[in-house]
């Protein structure tokens, strides 16, 4: 179960539902929590009624905490000003949004949500890492709708997604336009609520009264009465030219343009404009119909659009008439698509009311093919493999049930205030040096307040402290399972400061997390790499054997999973990350272990992942804090190719070095947070791979050239003469003279 912050262009209530509601409520029936953010005002408003209640309904909501709708799922309307997007106005509305969602999400104990956007402008407002990922769902041009600031959206969109994780698309022309910005930029089609309009094939479905009025054959158009989409002077001409038919419009008119002009279209005895109807009563109304009718413009907005109402249409049973945008051309075997004429839709028309157009069960079976719940479950499975889903093994965190946000808020001041007294018993027992008295106190404390995390974490540490294996792997295991938090257990992995001073104690402790099942997988893999480390530095021969073992299993694993050259998670947590790291430490055991051989079969690994991998394709900022690691393992060639005298395989691996020094280089890395400097350490390394090359050119063997690759390919800070010596005395065929005389020169 993952959280999500939908971020929408349209309030929950709107009567038209668009993308924004039905996949939000896709993703709670799919598992997951969700926080509806209502729109925030993209456009100034305008002198119309209609902006005029919308403003006094968010004036109403504003201040009051999120609303529950569903289960799992709450609606939220921030305090911002309507097109407030520049300026000091733009200043204000970042402020409140920003300090609004923190103290919502804190309510709600959604931690580190994922943030699904359909506002092109989210960057002005939110800061995206603070999200666990992002995307960004394009559901049309909105730069192109009447009264946008398109230069801004325009600007705004360039920029959210080329900082996005993922970008959705629902028409062809979006994912052609968009899919320069992002490398992964991917198509899903605009779907219906199938079973909801198949209620228009049940045969005791009663005709709406307004309806039963009208004489047959009856022509329905459902939808927003918009002069920017519809192609109204056809439409009229079309009405004109065929009297015999009755012509239903339902739906608001201006919605989206003021500029709307529908007098002369209602004025005329054969059109009926019934204005908005719930959305529960639409399956009545096209089972009651002849035609469904889509008259669309053709302009930049409808060839970048895929029309929800399509696939309404067909899941209804109701034949369709529209007009040959792009997003339908696939789609020309179960509708007839024209030309924006009011003589081909006529020609059209008549086909359909004639039982000449795409058959039903064509029609029946293209609408279950798309459904808001089977795309969702397709977006979803993309989201896992990308790696910003939660894993198949991750925490049963039960959700929030109460209708009542403040009782997240209540739970962490409760938090804080029962482990006070407990935690300063501890203190005090432990000041008198009564270790015993100090624990007992702990254990008691989770008696009575079993669901406290703070005093399960002090007791984790402890169990640490007195060497307690396998009570702190059940209290890491009840923190992650039941409460969703790894803190303690990182702060073991990745800081070396906080974990046992003796080594045994280390290497007892890493393998307890190892063998540990309910801890996340990352965290074992990462024990893992702690454990051959340790080998290392206690020169333990059958530790360093272990390793191995355990090392080129999960290199298999990583290699194998798909997921691992596209994903997305940031850091530590990253597939591919993970891999290099493997090959970075199987390295140094293998030179350890004096195993050429293996060597060399890992070198041809490292080779062929990175003739496959692509950087751009993976999370950003871990992309360039992999440099470091993944120059070490590519040097796996140099190493042979020195050995060997081999200039064809010293030229292909410094290609290869040269492909990851030049990415890390983009100027798109300077504001990485990365403490070590990769870029130099790529540039160090290309440097001295030149020389050595120079060098085999030469036919000079006595150079130190390989001795600067060494000490910068095994140490991480400059050796000592010792450390050195040690280094090059793992490569047999480098002369002990060669030897002296470079640590002379390192002298």
């Amino acid at each position: 179960m993952a959280d999500f912050v939908v971020l929408a262009t349209a309030d929950w209530d709107h009567p038209l539902w668009t993308n924004k509601q039905h996949t939000a409520l896709s993703l709670v029936e799919n598992g997951h929590r969700v926080l509806y953010v209502e729109s925030l005002g993209l456009r100034p408003p305008r002198a119309s009624t209609s902006d005029g209640l919308r403003i006094v309904r968010r004036l109403q909501r504003m201040l009051r905490p999120p609303r529950q709708v569903r289960q799992n799922l709450w609606v939220w309307s921030p305090a911002v000003l309507p097109g407030g997007t520049k300026g000091r106005a733009l200043t204000l509305n970042r402020g409140l949004f920003r300090a609004g969602l923190a103290f919502v999400l804190r309510l709600l104990r959604f931690h580190k949500p994922l943030l699904w956007s359909y506002n092109p402008l989210t960057r002005l407002y939110l800061a995206l890492n603070n999200f666990s990922g992002s995307v960004y769902h394009c559901v049309d041009s909105i730069q192109d709708q009447p009264g946008m600031p398109s230069a801004l959206i325009e600007r705004g969109e360039r920029d959210l997604c080329a900082s996005v994780n993922v970008v959705l698309t629902t028409a062809p022309e979006l994912q052609r336009r968009l899919k320069p910005l992002n490398p992964h930029t991917y198509f899903f089609g605009n779907v219906a609520d199938a079973s909801h309009f198949h209620q228009a094939l049940e045969s005791d479905l009663p005709c709406p009264d307004d309806l039963a009025t009208v004489s047959s054959p009856r022509v329905l158009f459902v939808g927003a009465l918009d002069a920017y989409k519809l192609d109204l002077e056809m439409l009229e001409d079309l009405i004109r030219r065929t009297p015999q038919w009755s012509y239903v419009l339902v739906g608001p008119i201006a919605e989206c343009d003021p500029s709307t002009d529908l007098s002369s279209v209602l004025a005329l005895s054969n059109v009926h404009g019934m204005g908005v109807r719930p959305y529960r009563e639409l399956p009545a109304w096209l089972a009651h119909s002849d035609v469904a009718l889509l008259p669309l413009r053709l302009n930049d907005y409808t060839r970048q659009m895929f029309p929800m109402k399509f696939f309404e249409y067909l899941a209804s049973g109701c034949p369709t008439v529209a007009t040959a945008i792009p997003s339908l051309q696939s789609h020309r075997d179960v509708a007839l698509l024209c030309a924006p004429s009011a003589a081909e839709f006529e020609v059209a028309i008549q086909q359909a009311l004639a039982g000449a157009g795409p058959p039903l069960a064509l029609r029946l079976e293209r609408a279950s093919q798309h459904t808001y719940h089977q795309r969702t479950q397709h977006m979803l499975e993309m989201l896992q493999q990308l790696g910003l889903l939660p894993d198949q093994m991750r925490c049963r965190v039960a959700p929030l049930r109460s209708h009542a946000p403040w009782v997240g808020l209540l739970n962490s001041i409760l938090q804080r205030l029962t482990v006070l007294p407990f935690a300063m018993l501890d203190q005090a027992f432990m000041a008198l040096n009564c270790r015993r008295w100090s624990t007992a106190v702990l254990r008691f404390g989770r008696r009575i307040v079993p669901w406290n995390t703070r005093l399960l974490e002090r007791l984790a540490r402890r169990a640490v402290a007195l060497r307690r294996w396998d009570q702190a792997m059940a209290l890491f295991a009840e923190l992650w399972c039941d409460h969703g938090t790894v803190t303690v257990l990182h702060r073991l992995l990745f800081r070396r400061g906080a974990r046992p001073v003796d080594v045994d104690d280390q290497i007892a402790l890493f393998e307890a997390i190892c063998r540990t099942d309910a801890l996340p997988l990352v965290d074992r893999r990462y024990g893992q790499i702690v454990l051959a480390h340790r080998a290392l530095q206690s020169r333990d021969r059958a530790g360093m054997v272990r390793a191995i073992l355990s090392l080129d299993q999960i290199v298999i694993d990583l290699e194998q999973d798909s997921g691992t050259w596209v994903c997305q998670r940031p850091n530590r947590a990253n597939r591919a990350k993970q891999l290099i790291s493997c090959y970075s430490t199987l390295l140094r055991l293998h030179l350890w272990q004096g195993d050429w051989d293996s060597l060399a079969m890992l070198g041809q690994r490292v080779a062929r992942f990175m003739d496959r991998f692509d950087p751009a394709q993976i999370d950003q900022e871990t992309s360039y804090r992999m440099t470091r690691n993944l120059c070490r393992a590519l040097s796996i060639d140099i190493i042979f190719a020195h050995k060997i005298q081999n200039l064809d395989l010293l030229s292909a691996a410094k290609i290869r070095l040269d492909r990851q020094s030049t990415y890390c280089q983009d100027p798109r890395h300077e504001a990485n947070p990365a403490q070590e400097n990769h870029r130099v350490f790529a540039a160090d390394l290309i440097k001295v791979v030149a020389e050595i090359e120079a060098d085999m050119k030469a036919g000079t063997l006595r150079s130190s050239s390989f001795s600067k690759f060494i000490i910068l390919l095994l140490s991480n800070k400059p050796p000592g003469r010792s450390e050195v010596a040690e280094y090059l005395s793992l490569f047999p065929w480098y002369s002990f003279d060669q030897i002296d005389q470079d640590l002379s020169l390192n002298d």
